[in-house]
């Protein structure tokens, strides 16, 4: 049967299969029903009237006395007839007359009820239950989470960059405490939304790539949100505000994203060392954070250099929070990276970064970089000048896997390690020199220093 109803949806159809099955066709037929504007509806009617037209149903005219005189049209009953097998038979009445006025006989025109046939049903479907599954707010303390100090380009004062992985769907941020007295009691800090994709390394990220590498990348393994994640133009890498990552201690940023398998994803066109932070060897199962928006940062009076601190990461979702006492604790010694000048770069020895060579004095150069005044936070900027940077610097001479002396409070951007000291320390030309190089200042009594920078240099033979 084809219902017609609102032109703007489609006809739909009503089935009787029962009834289809024992006559061996279809037999079908259209009706129209007026006012009905849900398929919904005009199926239910529809099947109702396919059912009533379909089904043979009997007729009944019964003869009864007056003490059948209370029921009404729209009445129904059960008929028993013996000689005709009927038994408990529903009937509905039609019509109710006198047969005539001198007789007490009332005869009732009846017709098998089409209701009790269709639903004499002996077995049911299984009850689905169509209401949507419950959402579970329950707050759960993190698994994956990481507390480091911020660079001075996102934060002036010694900050924490805090990040945590969602354990539930629901999470939208956490609650940062930090102790003061080794984890005895926390006190709040600040509320922030620092909920981020994160993953492990996969296999290794070696230290000596381009620091625009567009040939090596690498792969991470997600655990969490890796959808939303996405590549983007050059430019947007360049400006420092998109595809922002942590991994391991250095932040890097990328261009583009490929699926891999499973949870596995490439990483290309990766900016290293930005912010202040260096290249380094990142060994599998480095964890990587990825900052969605920006890298929110929280400064304390209490975050003070040398000082280890304690934190917990206190999740929140649109109802509730979680518990301080079930979450994890951090652990973090302040450095005063905030504080400290950054990193020399360009740092060679007689003119080499690389495979450099000695025959005699072993001559020192680096180029300063300036907290707030460009060529700093690992982003194409302005040359300083040679006396241009601040603090002063320190060079560390190694031989033979020992520390053999300690050069301190160098004034300029050049230190020779001359023939003479290098017989002094080793008693002849060491075969293999190397030097660490580090920029540091004084401020409050405290030393802030740089992260280390490296290179060696050989004796030609």
């Amino acid at each position: 049967m084809a219902i017609d109803i609102l032109q703007s949806t489609a006809d739909p159809v009503a089935t009787d299969i029962g009834n289809r099955d024992v006559q061996g066709r279809l037999v079908s037929k259209t009706i129209q029903f007026g006012m009905f504007t849900a398929n919904q509806n005009a199926v239910w009617a529809g099947r109702k009237e396919l059912q009533k037209q379909s089904f043979p149903f009997m007729m009944v005219d019964i003869k009864v006395n007056r003490h059948l005189f209370n029921l009404r049209v729209g009445d129904c009953f059960k008929a028993y007839y013996t000689p005709y097998g009927i038994t408990g038979m529903v009937c509905r009445i039609l019509q109710i007359e006198e047969e005539s006025l001198e007789s007490e006989a009332i005869v009732l025109h009846c017709m098998e009820d089409m209701y009790s046939k269709i639903y004499a049903f002996s077995e049911f479907s299984k009850i689905r239950d169509l209401r949507p599954p419950g959402v579970d707010y329950t707050a759960y303390p993190f698994d994956h989470q990481s507390v480091r100090e911020a660079p001075y380009v996102l934060s002036q004062n010694i900050s924490i960059l805090p990040a945590a992985c969602r354990k539930g769907d629901q999470d939208l941020g956490f609650d940062v405490y930090m102790s003061i007295d080794g984890g005895a009691s926390y006190l709040f800090l600040n509320r922030v939304s620092n909920i981020v994709p994160y993953g492990t390394l996969v296999g290794s990220y070696p230290e000596d790539t381009n620091p625009i590498d567009e040939d090596v990348g690498f792969i991470v393994e997600f655990v969490k949100d890796a959808d939303d994640i996405e590549s983007v133009t050059w430019s947007e890498v360049f400006s420092g505000q998109k595809n922002i990552a942590l991994l391991g201690t250095e932040i890097i940023s990328f261009h583009s994203i490929t699926p891999l398998t499973g949870q596995q994803y490439k990483l290309g066109g990766v900016i290293r060392g930005r912010y202040g932070t260096v290249r380094v060897l990142h060994t599998e199962g480095t964890e990587f954070y990825f900052f969605l928006s920006s890298m929110l940062t929280i400064a304390n009076s209490e975050l003070i250099a040398n000082v280890v601190r304690k934190f917990k990461f206190v999740p929140f979702n649109a109802r509730k929070s979680g518990d301080i006492l079930e979450s994890t604790e951090l652990s973090l010694l302040v450095h005063g990276w905030a504080l400290a000048p950054y990193t020399p770069s360009n740092f060679m020895a007689n003119g080499s970064q690389f495979a450099a060579r000695y025959d005699t004095d072993i001559i020192l150069t680096w180029d300063p970089r300036y907290r707030g005044k460009g060529a700093g936070i690992g982003m194409p900027g302005i040359a300083l000048a040679d006396d241009d940077y601040e603090g002063l610097f320190e060079v560390e001479v190694w031989a033979g896997f020992s520390k053999k002396r300690t050069q301190s409070a160098i004034d300029a951007v050049t230190w020779t390690y001359t023939q003479a000291m290098n017989i002094a320390d080793n008693g002849s030309l060491a075969s293999e020199v190397g030097f660490n190089l580090s920029n540091y200042r004084l401020e409050g009594g405290i030393i802030y220093k740089s992260p280390l920078v490296w290179v060696y240099c050989e004796k030609n033979a």
